[in-house]
Parts: structure tokens; C-alpha cells; sequence
């Protein structure tokens, strides 16, 4: 059932198999926090021990977790997919826009135990939107301040969350493609991690080359800003609790809750297409030779990449190769974390990415014939 996502599963971290394990589902106009507790559970001896196992595995070290994700938890979820169907508030005017999904319906629900010893939904609360956290981060919080004004002074376009129309979502069912005064973009929702703050950084020297006399990066293929979404407190208000004493008990600040980059018409990823017996051994040669191009103009401009890898690539449906993601960092087996968001990293990486591109192209025999195609039913997160 692909209109439910299972977004992430959490546990108590102090090892207690009777505690509650909590599924967070992601449906596009609601979403669901689904708690399995062995106290509630012990009425059914079979289904305490099943949970009790369950905790065993999520607790587990990081492999075994990975590898429990994909049998634990869309199993979590199974009981309650019908039941949260007829929770999902019906479609409305304003249901396509971007506001609608950042502040959804939210529903809190347990799992009791039937006459049958089966497992029975049951809703332990409805969160009202005083009850639920805004997304974003304020404005004036002291630490985005100093890495948003910077680009708030190249004068982004600005828009609110009702403005934007959301076109498409992801497979995990976030906004990716949405439309705002007759052009479309790809939605990045703010993280509010150091990445976040290292992309508002690298953006705003993206932006200060293109207004230059004569911008190093005009024909570089990278994903641009071209805005920012950020509520307003009257809008944001209305998600913070009211505190009975009539005193104020929220931020009284607008919040930046996401980015309006580039929308690239992609067939995927490099890591998705670079093996595929489709490609030609030109098409990897042609997008080596436009991302040298692109960190090249980058690191012109004073720009690192930061975390270079063929995942960070985006290949569109002309066969060009075009640079994503500024948000830094690094990963293992592409950029070293002692070269981490500097340009040796960023040289590192693309030797690293040379090289895997070049394998593929001697190993035709190996390279698999089709790309997979996608599956139906409730999606989980790729944690494997």
C-alpha cells in the first residue's frame, strides 16, 4: 500500500524488551505514531514474546538493525494500514499545498489485543496543532542567524508554505517537485543540521558568483537556490501550546522550513545509472568529464562540493551530469573525513569517482541488463 511510508522506528536506548516501540508512518495528509508496549501486549503471551524478540533485534547492533528494518517493521505496521486509511482526513481546496503537508493531521495509536488474541488498532490521541512541533528552524535562532543573513542579503525570492502547490512527492512520500508563481522547483525541506548550515553557505556564494561581472559558474550544470520558504508567525503560532495563564509560550519568529532548488528533469542518480548495460562507455567518459568541469568552476568561485560521491550526481533525461547537494559532510570510501568539505576532499572524490566509472566501463559482461523496477505495497526506509 505505497500511499503509506514507514519513515523510522525508535526504541528506549536502556535495554527493556517490555517497552514501547514506537513506528513513524508518513502518509502525504496525516501521520501516525504507532506504539507497541508489552504491557499492553501481555494479554496475548504469543504477541509479548514476538514483541519482546522484535526489541531484541531493533536493539541490536547497527547490521543487525539495518537488516531487521526490512522485516520488522513494515510487519509493525501490517495491522494498522486499514485503520489509519480511514483516519487520513478526506482531500480538500488546500490539500496540494505545500502548508497541508508541513503541518498535517497527526495521530498517536496503540496496539491492544483482541477476544481473538489478534492485534487491535486503537487511537490513544489526535494531536491538535497546538500539540505538534512546527518544522523549520526561527529565523533569529542564534544558530542559523549568522549562516541566513549572510544569504538574505543577496535578496532570494521568499515565499510561505500556502503559496507553493507541491506537484510531485518522493517514494518516501516527501514533497520533491512543487509550483510558485508559474515555475517549478525541487522542494529541499530544512534540515536544521550543520549540513543545512554549510548549504546556506555554499548558496550564498553560489549566488554572489552569478550576479558577478563574470560569473565562473554560468555554465556549470549545479543545483542553484532559487528561494526560500519561510512561514510567518501568524502561521507559525498556531502550532505552539497555548499557555492557560495567557502568558506567551512560543517564538514570536518566522521559521525557515526549506530551500527551492533547481528542478532537474533526472532519469537518477550516477550511483543508479552508471553500472547499467544501457550506458555507453561514451556516457561515462562524457560525465566524468562534466563533473571535473563542474568542481573545477566551483572551486574557482570559493566553493566547495563537500561531499563528493556518485549519489551527489544527478544524471537529466539529456544524458548530462549535474552536481547536487552543498550540504557537505563526507562519506566513507569517497572522500576521507580528514579532507572532509575541502577541495583536496573534493579532488579525492572525483579521482574515486573516476575510477568507479571506469570499472564499469571494462566490465561489460558484469554490468546488469535492466534497472530494477519498483514494487508496490507499504514502503519502508531504505536503511539496507
Amino acid at each position: 500500500m505505497g500511499e503509506f511510508y514507514i519513515a523510522w522506528v525508535v526504541h528506549e536506548a536502556e535495554f527493556n524488551p517490555d517497552s514501547e516501540i514506537r513506528v513513524k508512518v508518513r502518509h502525504t495528509r496525516a501521520h501516525f505514531d504507532i506504539c507497541y508496549n508489552g504491557d499492553l501486549l501481555a494479554a496475548s503471551p504469543s504477541l509479548l514474546e514476538l514483541h519482546r524478540e522484535d526489541y531484541r533485534r531493533l536493539h541490536s547492533d547497527e547490521e543487525v538493525h539495518r537488516g531487521a528494518s526490512c522485516e520488522v517493521w513494515p510487519r509493525l505496521a501490517k495491522p494498522f494500514e486499514q485503520f489509519m486509511t480511514q483516519l487520513v482526513p478526506p482531500p480538500t481546496e488546500s490539500t496540494g499545498d505545500l502548508h497541508s503537508y508541513l503541518y498535517p493531521a497527526s495521530f498517536i495509536l496503540e496496539a491492544r489485543v483482541d477476544e481473538s488474541g489478534n492485534i487491535r488498532p486503537q487511537i490513544r490521541e489526535v494531536l491538535s496543532r497546538q500539540e505538534f512541533w512546527p518544522p523549520g528552524d526561527s529565523i533569529e535562532s542564534a544558530f542559523i542567524k549568522p549562516h541566513l543573513s549572510p544569504l538574505l542579503d543577496t535578496n532570494p525570492k521568499i515565499y510561505s508554505s500556502r503559496q507553493i502547490q507541491v506537484l510531485t512527492h518522493t517514494s518516501a512520500l516527501l514533497p520533491s517537485r512543487v509550483l510558485v508563481d508559474g515555475a517549478t522547483y525541487f522542494f529541499k525541506a530544512w534540515s536544521g543540521r550543520e549540513t543545512g548550515y554549510y548549504e546556506l553557505q555554499a548558496y550564498t556564494k553560489i549566488r554572489a558568483d552569478d550576479a558577478a561581472n563574470s560569473p565562473l559558474l554560468a555554465d556549470a550544470r549545479i543545483s542553484r537556490l532559487h528561494g526560500l520558504v519561510i512561514d510567518d508567525p501568524n502561521d507559525v503560532l498556531q502550532h505552539f501550546a497555548v499557555d492557560p495563564n495567557g502568558e506567551e509560550n512560543h517564538p514570536p519568529h518566522s521559521r525557515l522550513v526549506g530551500l527551492l532548488l533547481t528542478d532537474i528533469d533526472s532519469d537518477g542518480t550516477l550511483a543508479e545509472l552508471g553500472a547499467w548495460s544501457d550506458r555507453t562507455n561514451e556516457d561515462r567518459l562524457r560525465w566524468a568529464q562534466q563533473i571535473r568541469h563542474a568542481v573545477g568552476r566551483l572551486h574557482a568561485a570559493g566553493v566547495v562540493w563537500g561531499d563528493a560521491k556518485p549519489e551527489n550526481v544527478l544524471v537529466d533525461m539529456a544524458g548530462d551530469a549535474w552536481l547536487v547537494d552543498f550540504g557537505g559532510s563526507y562519506t566513507r570510501g569517497w572522500v576521507d573525513e580528514d579532507k572532509r568539505e575541502t577541495v583536496d576532499g573534493d579532488l579525492q572524490g572525483l579521482q574515486r569517482i573516476d575510477k568507479w566509472l571506469a570499472k564499469w566501463s571494462l566490465k561489460p559482461v558484469d554490468r546488469p541488463n535492466h534497472r530494477p523496477k519498483g514494487g508496490r505495497g507499504l514502503a519502508v526506509d531504505g536503511a539496507v
